[in-house]
């Protein structure tokens, strides 16, 4: 049995903005809305994605525009289990200065993983939802051999950590850029 856990295309959501911290949560709700960029294309992922009998993908435009994009058509999961960890902010009480996206990005991202949550899911219900996801993907692959899952980078990569605990052999990073991805494979029988 065979998973890829790949990351989906550039988005199309400008990063260079420059925000206060409470303006950053209208650019999340875009970003969550985003498709992808016109340009955005690797060949290299559309070799890899033909290889697999069926695809998943959450139901963020960005991942199914990105496995639409793939062009293998076997598209047998789609749903919010796969879905990204959500991006916290704040609740805009305190003035900031206008910094740009990128910043706000790192800096809420680092307060999530030190135990913030602030609009946004907590630690705890994300690996739940990671656990449960793996689960998935497993019975997927159960049942169609090669899964592709075309996804993002902090979901893939808990997904890659819940996999590897599971017993499967593949890299503990899948990748962070756009369109990269890692092959978790099982050899043995197939576990849940």
């Amino acid at each position: 049995m065979k998973i890829i856990l790949m990351r989906h295309g550039a988005p199309r959501v400008r990063f260079d903005e420059k925000m206060a911290a409470a303006d950053f949560r209208h650019w999340v709700a875009r970003y969550q809305l985003a498709g992808l960029d016109e340009g955005t294309r690797c060949d290299r992922a559309l070799s890899v994605a033909r290889e697999c009998a069926a695809v998943a993908c959450s139901d963020l435009p960005r991942s199914l525009e990105s496995a639409l994009r793939l062009e293998v058509g076997n598209i047998v999961y789609s749903d919010p289990l796969m879905r990204e960890i959500d991006l916290p902010h704040g609740s805009g009480r305190w003035p900031t200065p206008s910094l740009p996206t990128t910043f706000w990005l790192i800096a809420f991202r680092a307060l999530w993983l030190m135990g913030y949550h602030g609009n946004a899911e907590g630690r705890r219900a994300v690996f739940h939802r990671a656990d449960a996801a793996a689960s998935k993907l497993i019975e997927l692959a159960r049942e169609h051999c090669s899964v592709l899952f075309v996804g993002h980078g902090m979901i893939n990569h808990l997904l890659a950590r819940e996999l590897i605990s599971r017993g499967w052999q593949g890299p503990r990073r899948p990748g962070r850029a756009h369109w990269q991805y890692g092959v978790y494979e099982y050899q043995g029988q197939a576990i849940a």
